[in-house]
């Protein structure tokens, strides 16, 4: 295989790691693998079985989805990437006001603590990352996946379900995630590094708060 061959390759591997990880999307994953590790704190909840994930997916992924489309179509930003920071600013509200409603609806719907916690930490992070991208730019792929590491410590060890495998395969995505956005040049290592941290103490915050 040739040089180009191989990091054209490399390229496509990374960029589907970056859509199969995209920050909107692992709320639907954490939330799938909160059920899965403690499916009886579920019992009782207005929503039952696989239907619990159909408010997370629509409100923190579909409609945020539409919505950047949908300003795209307008030509309020230039790429879906949003390289540019100020581009970043309308999605970045649209995203933090439908995560809340999404936490409402947990908190009226009576579900875990720990998933109270989870969709708070999100909240914070994105948060701090719009603050943040007033001044620069950070990996909101790292903000994401880094929360989902952060709370999957917090599951490992009050689950009733071994979740350590779990857990080891998101320590691996978390690296893979990082790299990828290193490899297409999508992010600087401080961009990357920053947006770890902010996705670690938005869940952190957020446990001292509801804890």
């Amino acid at each position: 295989m040739h040089l180009a061959d191989l990091i054209n390759s490399n390229e496509t591997t990374f960029k589907i790691v970056s859509y199969l990880f995209h920050p909107l999307i692992i709320s639907t994953y954490i939330i799938a693998l909160m059920q899965i590790a403690n499916p009886f704190q579920f019992q009782g909840i207005a929503f039952s079985g696989l239907s619990i994930l159909l408010p997370v997916f629509l409100f923190t992924f579909v409609y945020p989805v539409i919505a950047i489309l949908l300003l795209k179509k307008l030509d309020f930003i230039d790429s879906l990437e949003m390289p540019d920071t100020k581009q970043r600013i309308i999605p970045l509200i649209i995203v933090i006001i439908l995560y809340i409603w999404v936490y409402l609806i947990f908190k009226s719907k009576g579900f875990p603590m720990i998933t109270m916690v989870f969709m708070l930490g999100v909240i914070v992070s994105l948060s701090m990352s719009f603050i943040i991208n007033v001044f620069h730019k950070i990996s909101l792929h790292t903000v994401g996946i880094s929360g989902a590491l952060t709370i999957l410590m917090l599951l490992l060890m009050t689950s009733e379900t071994d979740m350590s495998y779990w857990f080891l395969l998101v320590v691996i995505l978390t690296g893979a995630v990082a790299t990828a956005r290193l490899f297409l040049g999508a992010h600087t290592v401080k961009e990357v590094y920053s947006g770890f941290l902010v996705g670690m103490l938005g869940q952190v915050l957020a446990l001292m708060v509801l804890a």
